[in-house]
């Protein structure tokens, strides 16, 4: 019985440390810890970024005769609106990582896809092969 005892004493032990660990835990997960007012998250900076007038961004023509804006950065995604030639359209930086070639007017292209905004309110992503920082005439 005595060479059972040291390894039941360590059980015992390692059993007590086990629920307090679990007790402390659901402790912590319980608490409403309350969070620096100061940093926002990334649904935050960008519910701000869609709602600012103050934001710098750079406008862009559409040379494409006809451009599709979509919900998504691909061809087969939904088509928002129809961007007509000279078009004005906002551009705040957010482009793909990728390229992608898609011929524009008879000339085959191997650009990114943007989002923009145009002057109405809508925004989506255009291909950057149909559009331009020169306004065209």
């Amino acid at each position: 019985m005595s060479e059972n005892s040291p390894l039941r004493l360590e059980l015992i032990a390692f059993f007590i440390l086990a629920i307090v660990f679990v007790l402390w835990s659901f402790k912590q997960c319980d608490s409403d810890q309350t969070y620096p007012r100061n940093k926002k998250t990334r649904t935050e900076k960008k519910r701000k970024r869609n709602t600012t007038n103050n934001e710098k961004y750079a406008t862009l023509y559409v040379t494409a005769d006809s451009l599709n804006m979509r919900i998504a950065p691909h061809l087969d995604s939904i088509v928002v609106a129809r961007l007509p030639r000279t078009e004005a359209v906002a551009f705040y930086g957010l482009r793909t990582s990728f390229r992608q070639k898609i011929n524009i007017n008879n000339t085959i292209k191997n650009e990114p896809w943007v989002y923009i905004r145009t002057r109405t309110g809508k925004e989506g992503w255009v291909y950057a092969g149909g559009l331009t920082f020169y306004k065209i005439k």
